[in-house]
């Protein structure tokens, strides 16, 4: 939906929250626990890996929901679905698809190679496995959280810069 660039940016900024927090405790979750951590020691690992991971995500959600039109993207898939936006949740569930997919795909590349490698140690080659074995939980757990965050940070945004809604007819 259009809106100002204002109300754009506190969207954004209000939307990364739950996303960058649910993304980053699943990946910090199937990090640490893969890692084979001994039990006393697991916690302050998840809890350490955890909190990196949430500033990285919502600085890397915070560029990929300025930058690249997920939004837009995912706007156009639904119509081709031959849904509109009065569709309701079916309308939006099929826009999150593309959306949810994009975010999480930038966080994972991203995230998997910081943690895996960087902070790790682990080779490049253990990159793949790594990113595979977290992709499709993180996609999970963004697609549900998103599905019912966003929309919720899109009114308090249009409120807080007194943006209205845009008509649909």
């Amino acid at each position: 939906m259009p809106m100002k660039t204002s109300t754009k940016l506190v969207k954004v900024l209000l939307t990364n929250i739950a996303i960058a927090v649910a993304i980053s405790l699943t990946a910090s979750y199937i990090g640490v626990s893969g890692a084979g951590v001994p039990a006393e020691a697991f916690m302050p690992a998840f809890l350490g890996t955890a909190t990196a991971n949430i500033g990285m995500s919502y600085v890397i959600s915070f560029f990929v929901g300025w930058f690249i039109p997920a939004e837009k993207l995912g706007f156009g898939f639904a119509m081709k679905c031959g849904l509109k936006p009065t569709d309701g949740l079916k309308f939006g569930a099929t826009l999150n698809v593309v959306v949810n997919t994009i975010y999480v795909a930038f966080n994972s590349v991203i995230l998997t190679y910081v943690n895996a490698c960087v902070m790790n140690g682990a080779p490049l080659a253990a990159y793949p496995a790594a990113f595979m074995s977290s992709i499709l939980q993180c996609w999970i757990v963004g697609y549900v959280v998103s599905l019912f965050w966003a929309p919720q940070c899109e009114k308090w945004a249009r409120a807080i810069c007194k943006d209205p809604v845009p008509q649909m007819h």
